[in-house]
């Protein structure tokens, strides 16, 4: 009888230990879900509603000036060191310069090519296209800043609170010398200022050069 007490005691005893292994493995399943990589990667970028964020948008980044002369670009981010924000704010600003810039850069070769010939073209192109790559990345690295401003933003992540910091920056970068950067190097090339000197588009650019010369101290 006692025997069988005993095998019944150890049946319990094993089974109640394999309850207990299984109910802590599950307990450390959900807790590895809060404790896992994403948790350990710091405090929440984003911790507010859109709504909130843009609210708080300075005016001047709201709604950036518009100037005859001029192209106005901007950048926004978030990160969890003052620095940090600054840095990844001016890397979308010069995104934001680059996407517009492409957009006038693929304008003017539209402009100067449907004046040329079918045989003239092909050569001057790819000078051209490969003139104002040059020139329009040189003019995008060398913007100018026209005002920034970082707030302070409270993050709360698994239960925890702490803060992070958010950059607005606005830049510009001056048209009319990239402009004149661009002319001085067609002139350079004798063959393409030949196949370019008859369009309208260069007696454009000219116009605009002088016209402006005084403002921008050309």
């Amino acid at each position: 009888m006692n025997n069988t007490r005993r095998s019944n005691m150890k049946r319990w005893t094993v089974f109640s230990l394999v309850v207990v292994f299984i109910l802590g493995m599950t307990g450390c399943g959900g807790g590895g879900a809060k404790s896992g990589p994403e948790s350990a990667r710091g405090p929440d970028l984003a911790p507010e509603a859109a709504k909130e964020v843009v609210k708080k948008e300075p005016d001047w980044y709201k709604k950036p000036p518009s100037e005859t002369g001029y192209q106005y670009a901007k950048g926004e981010a978030t990160s969890a060191s003052k620095q940090g924000a600054r840095r990844k704010a001016i890397n979308s600003l010069i995104n934001d310069f680059q996407l517009k810039t492409k957009s006038i850069t693929e304008g003017r070769s539209e402009d100067f090519f449907e004046e040329l010939s079918q045989g003239d073209a092909s050569d001057a192109i790819s000078k051209y296209e490969q003139i104002q790559t040059v020139i329009w990345n040189g003019v995008v690295q060398n913007w100018e800043e026209v005002a920034s401003e970082t707030v302070v933003e409270q993050s709360t992540k698994d239960g925890k609170k702490s803060y992070i910091y958010r950059t607005y920056v606005l830049g510009r970068i001056n048209l009319f010398a990239a402009d004149e950067r661009l002319l001085e190097q067609i002139k350079r090339d004798k063959e393409l200022m030949t196949q370019l000197k008859a369009t309208k588009a260069l007696d454009k650019m000219r116009e605009d050069l002088d016209k402006y010369k005084d403002k921008f101290g050309m």
